[in-house]
């Protein structure tokens, strides 16, 4: 009986709800990281700030969503408008944290309560860092080394407890990931003479491979390649009418990153269903 309402209060729309709010929360920081990684700011000081005025964005106007929709997207000083980003991102981490805290904490009763704890905090981290360098990637076809490369080891060590792929399987994948994509922009550089695929999306999949393990980059690297054309091909066909647009999908610049973070967000989720599907061809 304890087991039960244990299980119970875990998995109640509560729980999920708490944790949707825990995800916005961070979702403001995500933000912040977004916009002050790439210019080489500190995340820490100072506090927000409009970026049009300069004015410092009072407590009770930095709530997650409340906020933004309070203020009809525009700052209470000047009135300048604010990103539409903001919201997304922080709707986006709400709904990563509520769906993580179902699929491995409520929805998995069959582990020690630690043990899912610990992969959501873990999972949680990952997603949000997925979510921080996609969102850079977009903005400036950066992925910057000051995430990539502390990820790695703080993701290798931390995945310990959430008890999924080994640690064999993790530092194969970080190095397999690196060096796939170290392999193609070579191959681009000395042979085609033009610029591929940039190391960036390396340790990117050097981070995915560290966290899920080597049994994860072909279904990663697949469904981000599907997705990638899935976006690329409309914009080709519609800057391809306007004056000096592309005439191929080679002339076209996609950051391949974002592509690469929802394909590991597709194994995370959903992975092992596909690989017992297709009965392991992936590998």
């Amino acid at each position: 009986m304890g087991e039960s309402l244990a299980f119970v209060s875990w998995s109640s729309p509560w729980a999920v709800a708490t944790a949707g709010l825990f995800g916005a929360v961070w979702g403001s920081f995500f933000n912040v990281a977004i916009v002050r990684v790439p210019r080489g700011e500190s995340i820490v000081r100072p506090g927000s700030r409009c970026p049009s005025c300069g004015a410092p964005v009072r407590a009770l106007d930095n709530i997650p969503l409340l906020s933004y929709l309070a203020l009809r997207g525009r700052c209470r000083s000047c009135r300048a408008p604010i990103s539409a980003r903001y919201p997304l991102v922080e709707a986006l981490a709400a709904l990563l944290a509520a769906a993580l805290w179902w699929k491995f904490v409520a929805a998995d009763p069959t582990q020690a309560l630690g043990v899912r704890l610990a992969r959501f905090a873990c999972y949680f981290a990952f997603g949000g860092l997925l979510l921080v360098l996609g969102f850079i990637d977009l903005a400036t076809r950066l992925l910057p080394d000051a995430i990539t490369l502390p990820a790695i080891p703080i993701l290798f060590l931390s995945a310990f407890g959430a008890h999924g792929a080994s640690w064999l399987a993790r530092l194969i994948g970080a190095a397999a990931g690196y060096l796939f994509f170290r392999l193609i922009a070579d191959f681009y550089y000395y042979v085609l003479k033009r610029e591929g695929l940039g190391l960036g999306d390396g340790k990117l999949l050097a981070v995915i491979g560290v966290a899920l393990g080597w049994k994860a980059l072909p279904l990663v690297v697949f469904a981000g390649a599907i997705l990638g054309s899935l976006i690329s091909i409309p914009i080709v066909l519609a800057t391809r009418r306007g004056r000096g647009g592309p005439e191929s999908l080679r002339d076209v610049q996609v950051p391949f990153g974002p592509f690469l973070a929802l394909g590991a967000l597709v194994y995370l989720f959903a992975g092992r269903a596909i690989l017992a599907f297709t009965g392991g061809a992936w590998l």
